[in-house]
């Protein structure tokens, strides 16, 4: 492994990561809007949900400084690699508010259900954003299919009607769903690379700005922000751009340190994250009524229990060289929002069928209907595996 690939450690860690993810997104429909809205009944949902949406911020962190440096080893120029970003953040953004939107769907007014619209959705967004083979006899066959899945957005975009007052009921921003979170995490992340490079002590600096506000959040001391709260709340608050942050700098950490280095540096970052689980453990009585998204306490536990997983992986799998790769995990590790887009697709189109498919649901005990959940989120990964040796992967 050399300092400009990619940490097979995260792959895996993603791809256990986002087994937990479609479970509890199966098990709970609902649960990142839902956990965003602090509504979340369940306070084992809301642990389970922090946990994991908290480790896929923090792992998609590590990966920012890589992304962004191996730009500049192809030799892209400065505005061409910011140009990227920005455009890697819209794509996020966009993905993100129309998934967290399609339930707001009328049929009546729209002429076609909310199951019927996501599904054109994750078909559109497969059309325009696959990452297709770089062959010139097919160039035109690409540019067809991108048009044609522009053109599928464009249509939904203006078909959409939720019949209600709220922004006229168009699309409305605010709960970005796991794309357009990490979209505007990614923005501030991928700048502060081009602009420090490096440097730990800025990224460092970056993410107390980050956590600060979280913090200043969290006691109500930024409503004056809140005109601008309806499109940038992510970063107003500051919560999720801290856990990526966090996530940052121990990419950071990793591109400045010798492979050689590597098991002193494991054990630094494990009693780092101990010390951040145990001071999020003793923060937690400042804000126990702050539920977990936005909390501060609860963004040091995540950063603490994200580190923990990734340490234990890199020791393993890197450091010890003990073979645990599991193809499935880490090829949908590699390829997480294609497999998390999925989840959507097959879930529309079971609706669409009216079969009672996930006969696991409409059980009454609780272990059945987890189990269930498991199963349903493997054969996701298994899908998203065979989709990517077929081809069918998505650019970000």
């Amino acid at each position: 492994m050399t300092h400009t690939d990619r940490i097979g450690a995260v792959d895996i860690a993603k791809g256990i990561t986002l087994f937990l993810i479609i479970a509890l997104t199966d098990y709970y429909p609902g649960i990142i809007k839902e956990w965003f809205n602090l509504k979340l009944p369940n306070p084992a949902l809301n642990v389970l949900a922090m946990l994991s949406f908290g480790t896929f911020f923090y792992l998609s962190g590590i990966t920012i400084p890589f992304f962004v440096s191996k730009k500049v080893n192809e030799g892209h120029s400065g505005p061409e690699i910011i140009r990227m970003i920005f455009a890697r953040t819209l794509i996020l953004i966009v993905v993100g508010m129309m998934l967290a939107n399609y339930e707001r769907v009328n049929a009546d007014l729209t002429g076609f259900s909310g199951s019927l619209w996501l599904v054109l959705l994750v078909v559109a967004i497969l059309l325009v954003w696959n990452r297709y083979p770089e062959r010139d006899n097919i160039f035109f066959t690409v540019s067809g299919l991108r048009i044609l899945g522009l053109a599928i957005l464009v249509i939904l975009v203006l078909k959409f009607n939720s019949g209600s007052y709220e922004n006229n009921g168009s699309l409305v921003p605010g709960c970005w769903e796991l794309p357009g979170m990490l979209g505007w995490g990614f923005l501030v992340s991928a700048l502060i690379w081009m602009a420090l490079r490096n440097s730990i002590a800025g990224t460092f600096m970056a993410l107390l700005f980050f956590f600060s506000l979280n913090i200043i959040g969290a006691l109500g001391l930024n409503h004056f922000l809140d005109p601008a709260r309806k499109f940038a709340g992510i970063l107003i608050d500051g919560f999720v751009p801290a856990i990526i942050f966090a996530g940052h700098i121990t990419g950071v950490l990793f591109k400045r340190t010798p492979e050689s280095e590597y098991p002193k540096l494991s054990l630094i970052l494990l009693l780092t994250a101990l010390i951040l689980i145990v001071a999020g453990i003793f923060t937690l009585k400042l804000f126990t009524d702050k539920g977990t998204f936005n909390n501060p306490a609860w963004a040091l536990i995540a950063m603490g229990t994200a580190s923990v997983l990734f340490v234990i992986l890199l020791w393993l799998t890197d450091l010890r060289k003990i073979p645990l790769r599991l193809p499935v995990t880490e090829t949908a590790g590699k390829n997480f929002f294609t497999a998390y887009i999925i989840f959507f697709l097959l879930s529309g189109l079971i609706s669409l069928s009216k079969l009672n498919i996930l006969i696991y649901k409409t059980s009454d005990i609780l272990l059945v209907r987890a189990a269930g959940s498991f199963i349903f989120s493997l054969i996701i990964l298994f899908i998203t595996s065979r989709l990517a040796k077929a081809g069918i992967r998505l650019k970000f």
